[in-house]
């Protein structure tokens, strides 16, 4: 009795220093490792805190995924006392961590293990495993999300299989809020991620348990589609109000010979979750050298352990252990089936995309757990192991959360981690540099970890140009009026030689100043490089000039300067588009394009002008002149986004002369 107690103790001490652990990472040591992914969700809390709206309708989601509860939900309401920075982040984190772990204990109920064995799988949880499962735990949360998900949908399950009456008719009201929630977000990876394993694990014990019991799991099926006809037909709705960008393509299947690559290096994505990577080209007898090889021996049991866990729980557990072992080893084995035989994940970072496959990992982990320890006599190799990766990774916060190594070569991404971004930082505001531009990487994070003090928006280089990157940010921080005054453009070494400076200057876009930090070259502009920088406001609330150079799009005439200003001629007898682009994105809403063109006077027609949109070709606008001395007007309305040009035809009867073309928001126009 007191060595069950001593356990109890010793245990419960050990959960207590993983969380304190946990929460040290959470709130101190991540900031070395906080990237733009992470600060995602801060900075769409700002936006909708500023808006108002909990699906803003300037923000860009990606892949149909909208954010319904994840950590921004925790976030929105800090906004009225603190900056929407990197502590906000951190108390969001915290309270999911919370909620990770509760959930952990809540389902640890559901195997008859004793009190010990519970606070063991809770401690485990905490202790975060290895550096690259915190990270998706505890850091970025993204997948601990997914985890959250999953443990309370088994939870309420259990629940309602095992109670009466009203209690059943409370938890199943749990149950469909909680998949409707997470159908709400994205109904595709909801259905793959929780519905199918789901139904199929309750239709596997609704067959085994036909006589028995079997109305109950039919039950709970009718139950889960109620949640998730529910939270589809909100996505349905909502995808509809929002700026929604796809990513990728379509999946594909992959050849025999990619699969077999594929399974190979899922071992290693499996390996760096559970901590056992080997460094390479480390030193064997060393204390970090040794330890490593101990934890690779480590993980290489975990990958044993927990399928025969599995096996076990299902050949000798109870209906609601087999319940929860069907649903992690379908969740686990459908995205483990799609993640070797398609194009899903990117295989050229195998271990940053095995974060697919953390959910189903530690409901595994969970499971091994939560199956009996037999200590009498000679212990079977089974409770060997399992005691062996358990008390490893229970015993390892310390080691996760302050040694290991979570940098760009285990996350894959160039930029995507730079231990320098808190002293960068203190250089923009050394400077006075309050708003400026960047490539992703250097974006999100620095305005997070500046509490929002220096606000930098992501952009990508296209054609030498910096252009806005639409993931994952609001339409509102492109447009002229989000800034006033200077602003910079700051590119690491690698992204300098894609800028085309010329470009720039032919916009009327010259640095003031050039400042260096490491690796960083910040160009300094006396102002809002948004006003001159055409197709960044999409909608246009001041206007956005377009001015004839060596770089507008044409298919006749030539440029020439006259008076220090650039000039599009087509000669009489050159037909064409003088002038067609600048295909940018247009809102809905209603427009004014005003050209600047010249041409004589001819009673045949001189020149057409139309107002188009790509790629259809379809025509909002146009006008057909015999000659023109003054600017020419457009107006149009669009009900949806599109791609727009703008296109000056000359018809060969006279020279026409182009100089530039604008667009502009009507009713803003009209008001002014």
């Amino acid at each position: 009795m007191n060595y069950k107690k001593m356990l109890t103790g010793g245990v419960g001490l050990l959960l207590l220093v993983n969380v304190a652990f946990m929460l040290g990472y959470i709130f101190i040591w991540y900031q070395n490792y906080f990237h733009s992914d992470s600060a995602a969700k801060v900075l769409l809390a700002k936006e909708i805190f500023d808006t108002g709206y909990f699906f803003p309708s300037d923000w860009n989601y990606v892949n149909s995924d909208l954010f319904v509860l994840f950590g921004h939900v925790f976030i929105i309401p800090l906004l009225p006392f603190i900056p929407a920075g990197f502590t906000a982040h951190a108390v969001s984190g915290a309270i999911f961590a919370g909620l990770i772990l509760w959930g952990v204990w809540l389902v640890s109920s559901i195997g008859n293990i004793p009190l010990w064995q519970r606070l063991a799988a809770v401690a485990l949880i905490a202790s975060g495993i290895s550096g690259f499962m915190s990270e998706n735990l505890y850091g970025q949360v993204s997948y601990g999300a997914v985890f959250f998900f999953c443990l309370y949908i088994v939870y309420f399950s259990d629940k309602i299989l095992i109670t009466q009456d009203k209690w059943r008719i409370f938890w199943s009201i749990l149950l469909v809020i909680i998949l409707a929630l997470a159908y709400w977000a994205n109904p595709k990876r909801a259905f793959v991620t929780y519905g199918l394993p789901l139904f199929l694990a309750l239709g596997w014990m609704a067959f085994i348990n036909n006589k028995k019991d079997g109305h109950r799991y039919l039950l709970l099926i009718i139950v889960a589609l109620l949640g998730s006809v529910i939270g589809s037909l909100l996505h349905i709705q909502t995808i509809k109000e929002v700026n929604n960008h796809l990513g990728a393509g379509n999946a594909r299947w992959l050849p025999v010979e990619g699969v077999l690559t594929n399974i190979g290096l899922t071992l290693k994505g499996l390996f760096a979750q559970l901590g056992g990577l080997l460094p390479a080209n480390t030193s064997l007898f060393t204390l970090g050298g040794l330890y490593a090889g101990f934890r690779f021996v480590v993980a290489t049991t975990a990958l044993i352990v927990i399928p025969i866990s599995l096996k076990r729980t299902m050949d000798q557990g109870t209906d609601r252990m087999r319940l929860f072992a069907l649903f992690a080893i379908f969740a686990f084995g459908l995205l483990m089936f799609m993640y070797i035989t398609t194009t899903i994940p990117d295989m050229s970072d195998p271990i940053q995309s095995s974060r697919y496959l953390v959910p189903g990992v530690l409901l595994g982990i969970l499971i091994m757990t939560m199956n009996p320890v037999q200590w009498a006599h000679q212990p079977s190799l089974f409770t060997m192991g399992m005691v062996l990766v358990t008390f490893t990774f229970v015993t390892s916060g310390y080691h996760t959360y302050r040694l290991s190594t979570i940098n760009s070569q285990h996350l894959g991404q160039p930029l995507k981690i730079n231990t320098d971004r808190l002293e960068m930082v203190d250089f923009l505001r050394k400077n006075n540099l309050k708003y400026g531009y960047a490539s992703y990487w250097n974006a999100g994070s620095l305005t997070v970890l500046s509490d929002g003090e220096v606000k930098i928006r992501q952009i990508v280089l296209n054609n030498g140009m910096p252009t806005p990157m639409r993931h994952l940010s609001s339409n509102r921080w492109y447009r002229q009026s989000a800034w006033k005054g200077k602003s910079f453009l700051m590119l690491h070494k690698s992204e300098i030689p894609h800028l085309d400076v010329g470009k720039l200057e032919r916009l009327r876009l010259q640095p003031i100043e050039k400042l260096n930090y490491k690796n960083f070259s910040i160009y300094v502009f006396p102002e809002n490089i948004a006003t001159k920088l055409p197709g960044w406001d999409t909608r246009y609330e001041e206007p956005a000039v377009f001015l004839a150079n060596a770089d507008t799009p044409s298919q006749t005439g030539r440029l020439i300067e006259a008076n220090g200003t650039k000039v599009l001629i087509a000669e009489k007898g050159e037909t064409g588009a003088l002038h067609f682009g600048p295909y940018v994105n247009v809102e809905p809403g209603r427009y004014r394009v005003t050209f600047d063109v010249s041409t004589p006077y001819n009673q045949a027609g001189t020149v057409r002008l139309d107002v188009a949109a790509a790629p259809d070709q379809k025509i909002f606008g146009e006008i057909s002149l015999t000659e023109s001395n003054k600017s020419q007007v457009i107006d149009f309305t669009l009900d949806e986004l599109r791609t727009m040009e703008f296109r000056v035809w000359a018809l060969g009867s006279e020279m026409v002369s182009f100089r530039s073309v604008s667009i502009h928001r009507l009713q803003d126009y009209l008001q002014k």
